[in-house]
């Protein structure tokens, strides 16, 4: 008994040192394909083609390392869509080596290039109703892809031949708006499809002026803070071809006016079948309150065009989603902002290099935003004091004469215009950074640092600001006893707290509005800008819509079933 012990003592310690000495397998790298779950496609014409849609499809990087060396083979499974739709490659965006036949288009590439953007492994096709396909008819496309040393998840898209085209009815609201008061919200929508809706997401994306004034259990709100709002709100039911829909009497909707209003937009647009998300937040208190749906008396008017792109969801729901979404812009009156300089007070020794955050903050109440002329919201002058000579100015601020005329050399200069962004928030600071050599001791010499509206040779004080006496503020290096030991010595002060201010987090979807990243801005400007893709009046709506898809799993998990 105790031989055999022994033995079997012997073989587990033998086991456990051989596996300890096997080496750790290393995980593969995985790339997902990522495309739309769904497509509906318009009914083939008695006569003529039928209208095509685009599919895109790419890998998203998952794991580690940059890429795989290996051929990349994709195969499009089109055994399921037989008789339902037409399937091609986009004959604008071509990919190499690719062969296509009745059952499946194969498409291969040496190597995968993760992160060199869209096209570097994306895949484009054409897809069109064929010919005699019964409204509802419905089929699938299997896109799956092959590569050594990786793992590569397919995708699915469920093809159907029509569908809901849902049309945003307009709303009518006054255009200069008060602070504290409120507008009503009849939203309204017709199906003009050939297939109903099985829920609809209403989505309201406003500026930091305004806001819903009432909430519903099945409405989530995903706040962006300087840049506003956007509400996604779920509803269950069956809408129906050839009808309209409305508000019910019982759960209206207004638009509220806000303290930092000042030049506002909203956006409203309806969403038919939208995908849930599995990023929505779900934590707010329940109100036992239902935003619902009825039928409309009188058919919803097509009056004039909607908004020019499409409301982002609907992309791929709706047989016509250009007229899913419209906007309107605010103007409020008596808005006011108060704009205070910002400055700093750094100390060194003769032949010391030091820096300092110069430039202003925005006390509000107002949110100020420019995204319709494009202006900059402010210009921040700033005079260097005597004995002191710039050594880096930030790229966005321009070197004038002691007169503001313009001047050739930038660095060295008596003086400096920075222009602001399109935007400027009340949560932080939008400063620049200086830094400077201590070149001669100096007494009493003073600069300053003045915010107010650009104008040819400085500024002017700015219009919507009721508070006059903060707009310029001293500037002044003090310089100590003594001399630095040797030119090359760095004796740097810290800016005071006022000038090391952050800008608001809130603002991170546009350009950085810190002092070593604030040169990039549209219009030449340095702060933050919500211009986004969608143009210089929006207000980053496919960004805030992407965003608001993260809200509808949120809201189906509340709603529950179709009503």
């Amino acid at each position: 008994m105790d031989k055999r012990i022994s033995l079997l003592a012997a073989t587990g310690l033998a086991a456990l040192s051989l596996g300890a000495a096997a080496p750790a397998l290393a995980a593969e790298p995985a790339f997902p394909l990522v495309g739309p779950s769904a497509l509906v496609l318009q009914p083939a014409p008695a006569t003529g083609p039928s209208k095509e849609r685009s599919l895109h499809y790419e890998l998203d990087r998952v794991g580690p390392g940059n890429g795989v060396p290996g051929e990349f083979t994709l195969t499009v499974d089109l055994t399921k869509v037989a008789g339902v739709a037409s399937v091609r490659p986009d004959p604008a965006k071509p990919r190499p080596n690719c062969t296509t036949s009745a059952t499946a288009i194969v498409c291969k590439q040496q190597g995968l290039s993760v992160g060199s953007g869209r096209d570097a492994n994306g895949f484009d096709l054409l897809v069109s109703a064929a010919k005699d396909t019964e409204n509802g008819a419905s089929g699938e496309i299997a896109v799956t892809g092959r590569v050594a040393g990786a793992s590569v998840t397919p995708v699915t898209t469920k093809l159907t031949v029509g569908g809901p085209d849902l049309y945003m009815g307009e709303l009518r609201l006054e255009s200069e708006v008060t602070a504290g008061e409120q507008q009503d919200l009849p939203l309204a929508f017709a199906n003009r499809g050939t297939l109903p809706a099985r829920s609809v997401a209403l989505e309201l994306e406003t500026s930091a002026g305004l806001e819903p004034a009432q909430t519903y259990d099945n409405c989530r709100p995903q706040d962006h803070g300087a840049r506003g709002a956007t509400t996604v709100c779920l509803v269950e039911g069956e809408f129906l071809p050839g009808e309209s829909y409305r508000l019910a009497p019982d759960s209206p909707l207004h638009l509220k006016t806000t303290a930092r209003a000042y030049q506002d937009r909203l956006r409203y647009a309806v969403v038919p079948d939208p995908a849930p998300d599995k990023g929505a937040d779900q934590g707010r208190p329940a109100t036992g309150k239902q935003l619902k749906l009825v039928k409309a008396a009188a058919a919803v008017p097509v009056t004039g065009s909607a908004a020019a792109a499409p409301a982002g969801h609907a992309e791929n729901t709706d047989l016509n989603p250009g007229d899913n979404e419209r906007s309107l812009e605010f103007t409020a009156k008596g808005a006011r902002a108060d704009f205070e300089a910002v400055t700093a007070s750094p100390s060194g020794k003769v032949g010391d290099t030091v820096a300092a955050e110069l430039g202003f903050r925005n006390k509000g109440p107002a949110v100020i935003s420019h995204l319709r002329s494009g202006q900059s919201v402010a210009r921040t002058d700033i005079v260097v004091p005597a004995g002191v000579r710039v050594t880096s100015a930030p790229p966005s601020c321009r070197a004038v004469d002691a007169d503001g005329s313009d001047r050739t050399d930038r660095l060295g200069a008596p003086r400096y215009f920075c222009d602001a962004g399109l935007f400027a928030d009340t949560a932080g600071a939008y400063t620049q950074r200086f830094t400077m050599k201590i070149e001669t001791a100096v007494a009493d010499a003073k600069g300053s640092v003045t915010v107010g509206e650009p104008v040819a040779g400085g500024t002017k004080p700015l219009s919507f600001d009721p508070v006059a006496g903060n707009s310029t503020a001293a500037f002044t290096v003090e310089v100590k006893s003594g001399t630095s030991p040797s030119p090359s010595g760095s004796a740097s002060a810290s800016p005071s707290p006022s000038a090391s201010a952050s800008a608001p987090a809130s603002a991170s979807a546009s350009p950085s509005t810190s002092a070593t990243t604030a040169g990039g801005g549209a219009a030449g400007g340095n702060l933050a800008s919500t211009g986004s893709s969608v143009g210089p009046v929006a207000l980053g709506a496919l960004a805030a819509v992407a965003v608001g898809g993260a809200l509808y799993v949120g809201v189906r998990r509340r709603s529950g079933g179709h009503a």
